[in-house]
């Protein structure tokens, strides 16, 4: 069978490949900030037309995942107990003085429906409507723009879990939960609405300002088995997503995990290789965690397929580094597949404060 990412079509990454002049030199720049309001997304509508332009470079397998042989810097990424423009700002600026490059995941939550209404149930318990979390991303996107020094690249992932599942143990019984989307396969899909809205107004923030960085936006999935046993709740979400963008981009990261106990190997396959859109991020918090995935990418390997890692993603309150849990990872995967060096690291915050 024939490698998904050997075929040309798989251009899901783009290089993150720093200017190694611009270490010393950062330009100051003077702009007008503008904090966007949830009403900046108020054009976001699920069956609205929109153009995309998404720079993207061919990634065959033959030239290491990563595209780097060194380790990255790690980014930050975070769990969001809110959508307030004034955190997602500061965060974006935090990156871009940072110089961030690479992955960063704007984790809002679980999905949820409150009234017709579809968004998330963020880590404050609070719902943030799909309007609210464009205008959300938008932010941290100009705060990004506004202090990093040009021509860098960052993908940044609208982020999701599926902790809300089928046969989830909630106390004493197995149920589902509260604020739940009538439709997860719907939910998806208007997660890729979201995202394409997301791109296209960055398109046209970068038209306008002349930046010369390029920022990507993706999707990304907290898929957990112990979150969803029953994993119809999973399995419907990524195949709305998959359906709506209707090929490989833009990407959906699964930076999930991969313990046994809840789905079969080939559900957990399906999840991080069985849709077109999705590239694998393992979190990976401890070394048992990078035994699970090379366990998964072991059984791609005896039914033809070959799951390349595209990053890892570490928890910062596990105490582990990055780097850390970046060997952890690829001492796992390189005797099964040969890959040598992965592309992205970033260490996943709790919480909205910046320094």
């Amino acid at each position: 069978m024939k490698n998904r990412l050997d075929r040309e079509e798989r251009i899901v990454i783009q290089c993150s490949k720093a200017n190694d002049s611009l270490a010393h030199e950062r330009p100051t720049r003077r702009r007008a900030r503008r904090v966007l309001s949830s009403s900046a997304g108020a054009r976001f509508a699920l069956s609205s037309a929109v153009f995309v332009f998404i720079a993207v470079v061919f990634v065959p397998m033959s030239s290491t995942v990563a595209g780097a042989t060194v380790t990255p810097t790690s980014t930050a990424s975070y769990y969001e107990t809110s959508t307030d423009p004034s955190a997602l700002m500061n965060q974006g600026e935090s990156a871009g003085e940072a110089d961030a490059q690479g992955l960063v995941i704007l984790d809002f939550g679980r999905p949820a429906a409150s009234g017709s209404a579809l968004g998330t149930l963020d880590f404050d318990g609070t719902f943030d409507s799909f309007s609210s979390i464009v205008a959300a991303t938008l932010n941290y996107i100009q705060g990004y723009l506004e202090k990093a020094p040009p021509n860098l690249q960052l993908h940044v992932a609208i982020g999701t879990n599926n902790s809300c599942g089928t046969g989830q143990p909630c106390g004493s019984v197995i149920c589902g939960c509260v604020m739940e989307p009538p439709s997860y396969q719907t939910w998806g899909a208007e997660l890729a609405a979201a995202v394409e809205q997301t791109q296209s107004e960055v398109n046209a923030l970068r038209d306008q300002s002349g930046d010369t960085d390029v920022v990507t936006v993706v999707a990304g999935d907290d898929a957990e088995p112990a979150f969803d046993p029953g994993y119809q709740n999973t399995y419907n979400l990524l195949a709305g997503y998959a359906q709506a963008v209707g090929g490989f981009q833009p990407a959906m990261i699964d930076y999930g995990s991969a313990e046994p106990g809840y789905w079969s190997m080939s559900q957990l396959l399906q999840v991080v290789d069985g849709f077109r859109p999705n590239v694998a991020v393992p979190e990976v918090y401890s070394p048992s965690a990078a035994r699970s995935w090379a366990s998964l990418i072991s059984f791609a390997g005896t039914r033809g397929r070959t799951v390349g890692v595209f990053g890892v993603l570490t928890d910062a309150s596990t105490g582990d580094s990055a780097q850390a849990g970046y060997s952890s990872l690829l001492d796992a995967i390189e005797p099964i597949t040969g890959q040598t060096a992965i592309r992205w690291i970033s260490t996943i915050n709790h919480g909205q404060s910046i320094g």
